[in-house]
């Protein structure tokens, strides 16, 4: 364990060995800490997530230093999709452990894949869409980019939820069932799929075959049947007017009953395939429509994506400027002054949105033109004087004079690495600025006797 409040490792007594600090009760806070990690653990290992996010939000209140509840913290957040949120939580930790940090893989994998980076700022992006269509009666189309989300993040839990709810207003039960039991099993404890699921229990019902019953025949009116009556006529006359007679009810049942049954299912025919055929018109009108609007979403997404991949992992990105501020602290650690300056300008500020980063970037401006950094720079100043490398000495000064321009002992070694090197003409100036400026100054007399 270490003291909260210089740093060294703790012993088991009730005060620190190094600052006398009081740890009584600091040990207790860290272990309540721990006890909540734990219990997320084994959270975690059920597939609880929702159970062990909690778990991890209390830990880190009590210790927000817990760089093991942090880390596993960013996890879940990235198995969940959240990966802005598990970016924030690595970083940090980091902050708070620079060395041995599993954090730095994993900041490290996922900088380093820029096509699961874009994969997921992509998902979230169609999940946003999906949202919107969703709230604006678009639920056909919400749907699709629901499933185009769960087919590329399928641990975005997110979807789950939305895509589900659609299911459940559209009364695809069944489907809800189905896609609820997937989300289950990323999360156990997902509260809000555990809703849904008790809201679909019981409904969803095996339907049940209908007796069809109906009569196949019908009965048809008849014709009359005209017999002719018996006359003395020949046998072949009345063979001729049977056979006339035949013909003419033929005729006549072939013009009046089966001609027109002919025609209206000709007529129904045509009916039934131009209305088809409308409709296929119309079905490919939309399809036509909606494949015009997802790629005008497309597009729109393809700009998102590089905004956030700019946003995020850019010269000006957050987690970039984040890398930024923990190396400048650790360059003001290691003493390494001159990489400093270089590295602060190009810091930008404006990103800078963790509470912990920005107290850090106000120290780090603070630290930069102090007079701890000054004196640390000149050192490699002087060093550079008493090997006789003079123009080193004098870059190194002009540095310092950038920074500050009344440093004294900056414009002293100006002149006076001038004056080693003969050049009385270019050294005179600074000799004459430590006499006007600075009186007091412990250079004053040693500047006037060259001014004199």
């Amino acid at each position: 364990m270490i003291c909260y409040r210089c740093g060294s490792v703790l012993g088991s007594g009730r005060h620190c060995l190094h600052c006398g600090a009081n740890i009584t009760v600091y040990r207790k806070i860290v272990r309540i800490s721990n006890a909540y990690y734990n219990a997320a653990l084994e959270q975690a290992r059920v597939r609880n997530l929702t159970a062990a996010v909690a778990s991890l939000e209390r830990a880190l209140e009590y210790d927000k230093k817990n760089t093991k509840a942090r880390n596993l913290l960013g996890l879940i957040f990235y198995e969940l999709g959240e990966i802005t949120e598990a970016l924030v939580h690595w970083v940090i930790s980091k902050n708070y452990q620079p060395h041995d940090n599993p954090a730095e893989y994993y900041l490290s994998e996922i900088q380093g894949d820029r096509r699961l980076l874009e994969s997921m700022n992509q998902a979230v992006r169609k999940y946003n869409q999906a949202l919107d269509n969703a709230r604006h009666d678009g639920v056909d189309l919400a749907i699709i980019q629901l499933r185009s989300v769960i087919g590329t993040s399928p641990n975005y839990l997110k979807a789950y939820q939305l895509l589900a709810l659609l299911y459940i207003k559209e009364g695809e039960l069944s489907k809800a069932g189905k896609l609820i039991k997937r989300g289950l099993a990323i999360d156990r404890g997902n509260v809000v799929l555990l809703g849904y699921s008790k809201e679909t229990k019981g409904k969803i019902g095996h339907r049940t075959r209908k007796e069809a019953l109906a009569d196949m025949t019908r009965d048809l009116a008849g014709a009359d049947v005209i017999v002719p009556q018996y006359t003395e006529n020949s046998r072949v006359k009345q063979l001729l007017i049977g056979a006339g007679i035949g013909v003419a009810v033929l005729l006549a049942a072939y013009f009046f009953l089966i001609r027109p049954s002919i025609m209206r299912s000709s007529k129904n025919e045509i009916s039934q395939n131009a209305i088809s055929y409308y409709e296929k018109i119309e079905d490919k009108d939309a399809r036509i429509e909606l494949l015009t609007s997802q790629l005008d979403g497309i597009q729109e997404e393809v700009e998102y994506n590089r905004r956030q991949i700019e946003l995020y992992t850019g010269e000006n990105g957050s987690v970039t400027n984040y890398d930024r501020i923990i190396t400048a602290l650790n360059q003001i650690r290691n003493r390494q002054y001159s990489e400093l300056l270089e590295l602060y300008p190009s810091i930008n500020a404006d990103v800078i949105t963790d509470e912990s980063f920005v107290q850090a970037y106000e120290y780090v401006t603070g630290f930069v033109g102090s007079d701890t950094m000054l004196s640390g720079i000149m050192e490699g100043a002087l060093e550079r004087f008493a090997a006789y490398r003079y123009a080193e000495c004098r870059d190194i000064c002009q540095k310092c004079l950038d920074i500050n321009p009344n440093y004294a002992q900056a414009i002293y070694y100006m002149a006076l690495s001038y004056e080693a090197e003969g050049n009385d003409s270019a050294a005179a100036p600074y000799f004459r600025e430590i006499v006007e400026k600075f009186p007091s100054s412990e250079y004053y007399e040693l500047a006037k006797r060259r001014t004199s």
